[in-house]
């Protein structure tokens, strides 16, 4: 009769380590039963929870939209009742939960170990219950196992089993959130800076529960006879060394990927980070594809969602910067006061962009291959004559760009375009403070060119929206910049200002609060400025409030007229929002974008708000890496 394990014997491995082996390769002593059913118990709790954020958020798309329409053309008095809390419990939990902080204010504001050191940013409060839910599942999970087992092999082989479904299992929801192109994202209104929270926690999991699979399994494997046996198997057994490459690959990505080391090499963090997600899944792939188990429909929806996403990215570059009629975008750089640069791309196409999206800029002449996160601060699509040249730096005085001010004057329709005319290739314009790594490598070299401006070739990609709540339906937008973060809200005032004015949004007060250190930086963003404050009833709509945190000398602080307001010293939002709050009308949206202990102090004073009897949303706009 053939022994059970002929194998074994080849090696000459005595009759009592015959069941050990049993349990060192294949399914035996996995419960494969057990674990389908709790893959299917997470991703229908996942499914559950999606399909409730969904309808939370179509109740809220919808009450906006509703909002929006009766009280578009309404005045103060007629938007009373939607200024006006009309339930208990949804402010309560707004402020108690959606909008909280873990503590009592930090959230977006870094954790300092040192002015060198920082240990990232603090999850919201409802971030952290959903986190920690998922985690304490996780750990329940793999401990679920047959304590009553006549062996303790058996245990081991379980929890091996266990462990090394939930990592590949969990490779599936960490490779579809850190895609720019998620499609939760738009479905859910959640941005991708939430997702790309929850990606760093699963990455942490899977990076867990891969190093306790593959040590689960070598325990076992040095019982059947030694730690050298083991090490010999990882290295001439194809099946053992594709999984030893997919853990060790997993413990690198969770060993480079603290903040500390992201934050101070990260175009370097980016590489690796790339590459060793690039060799775990290879490694995972081939170890299940060699034996042929049973998860391995998992990781080619891995593979499914990586292509998928990486093709998309492709074809939203190409589209956007290559024309077969006009060429590929160029790129015109110009160094600014304040140690920032004003990037500005001329598509070769038009492109219809809404306020509050972001797009990749990728900058060959300072970064390869690399693209880098930043907020749009403003476009300008215009109407040419057919015969004028492509992208012209300079209109032509007979006939210059057409502006909502000009178009207002002369009388022109807004929907109507003249035969003679052609759409012109849409401007994109950013604001790259200059930092470190490529954004100061920019900056230096803009600066270091005549008149301070580069010419060169440059793409992005996008745009990604980041699906905030539906601002013209409130009566009163409160927009809190600091820094650079006032070209996020740059394209909203304009939008919103141009709906008031024709009646199709229900906003009657803008307040646009600028905090800077010193007066060099309004320059950034001063003939966009100057375009706001041309459009119709803007003296009836907005308010800008600018504070001068450390300006040079006191007669740089002066306020043009009651409706553009300068003011020395730090931004305090809370007595911001005390001035703002007896004026406001209809319902208030409180938006912020800048450095995180200034977003957190915004937060603060609008969470302090909620539940005293004002309709109060906040909504910040961050992209924490």
């Amino acid at each position: 009769m053939a022994a059970p394990f002929p194998h074994v014997a080849a090696r000459g491995y005595g009759p009592n380590i015959t069941y050990i082996f049993e349990y060192s390769r294949g399914l035996s002593g996995v419960n494969v039963p057990l674990d389908v059913l709790i893959a299917r118990v997470i991703y229908s709790s996942i499914i559950i929870l999606a399909v409730v954020i969904f309808c939370s958020r179509v109740a809220q798309i919808s009450h906006a939209y509703l909002r929006l329409t009766t009280a578009s053309s309404s005045n103060q008095r007629q938007q009373t009742y939607w200024s006006r809390e009309q339930s208990r419990w949804w402010p309560w939990m707004k402020k108690q939960l959606i909008y909280a902080p873990l503590g009592k204010k930090r959230h977006n504001r870094e954790v300092q170990l040192s002015s060198a050191i920082g240990m990232g940013t603090l999850p919201s409060r409802f971030q952290t219950i959903l986190i920690s839910l998922y985690l304490a599942s996780q750990v329940v999970y793999c401990l679920f196992l047959d304590y009553g087992a006549n062996e303790k092999q058996a245990l081991v082989a379980e929890l091996r089993g266990r462990s090394g479904t939930l990592a590949v299992f969990n490779m599936v929801p960490l490779f579809l959130l850190a895609s720019r192109n998620n499609p939760l994202i738009s479905i859910l209104h959640i941005s991708f800076d939430t997702y790309n929270l929850l990606h760093r926690w699963l990455g942490r999991i899977v990076a867990l529960e891969a190093i306790t699979h593959t040590t689960a399994w070598a325990v076992n494997a040095c019982a059947e006879q030694n730690f050298t046996d083991m090490l010999a198997r990882l290295r001439d057994t194809p099946f053992f060394s594709w999984g030893l490459l997919g853990t060790c690959a997993m413990g690198c990505l969770a060993l480079h990927s603290p903040s500390p080391i992201r934050h101070a090499f990260y175009e370097t963090f980016l590489h690796l980070h790339q590459l060793f997600a690039l060799l775990a899944f290879i490694g995972v792939y081939l170890h299940l594809k060699l034996d042929s188990l049973p998860q391995k429909p998992w990781i080619d929806a891995v593979a499914v969602i990586w292509i998928t996403e990486r093709s998309i990215r492709l074809l939203r570059l190409a589209y956007l910067n290559l024309s077969p009629k006009h060429g590929s975008t160029r790129m015109t750089v110009v160094a600014l006061p304040g140690e920032a640069c004003r990037v500005t791309f001329h598509l070769p196409k038009r492109v219809d962009i809404q306020p509050g999206c972001h797009v990749y800029a990728y900058i060959p002449c300072v970064s390869w291959w690399m693209s880098h996160p930043f907020s749009i601060a403003w476009t300008e699509p215009r109407s040419t004559p057919n015969d004028s040249p492509y992208l012209d730096d300079k209109p032509s005085s007979n006939n210059p760009p057409l502006t909502p001010c000009s178009i207002e004057k002369q009388g022109f329709d807004l929907n109507f375009e003249p035969q003679d005319y052609r759409p012109q290739p849409t401007e994109v314009s950013l604001i790259v403070s200059a930092r470190q790594g490529m954004t100061r490598a920019l900056y230096n070299l803009a600066r270091s060119k005549p008149n301070q401006t580069l010419h060169s070739s440059g793409f992005i990609e996008g745009p990604y929206g980041s699906h905030p709540a539906n601002a013209s339906s409130y009566g009163t937008a409160v927009l809190f910049s600091a820094g650079a973060g006032i070209t996020h809200h740059l394209l909203y005032t304009r939008d919103l200002l141009m709906r008031s004015a024709s009646e199709t949004a229900a906003t009657r007060r803008i307040y646009l609060i600028w905090s800077v250190r010193s007066t060099d930086h309004l320059a950034w963003v001063s003939k966009w400025m100057d375009q706001i404050l041309k459009l119709p009833m803007r003296r009836n709509i907005l308010v800008i409030k600018l504070f001068v945190s450390k300006p040079r000398r006191a007669a740089d602080i002066v306020s043009p007229s009651k409706t553009v307001q300068m003011f020395s010293g730090r931004c305090r939002p809370d007595v911001v929002m005390d001035e703002i709050m007896p004026r406001r009308v209809g319902a208030t949206l409180v938006s912020v974008c800048g450095p995180g202990a200034f977003a957190d102090e915004v937060r603060m004073a609008a969470r302090e708000r909620i539940g005293k009897g004002a309709v109060v949303d906040f909504v910040e706009e961050a992209f924490t890496w």
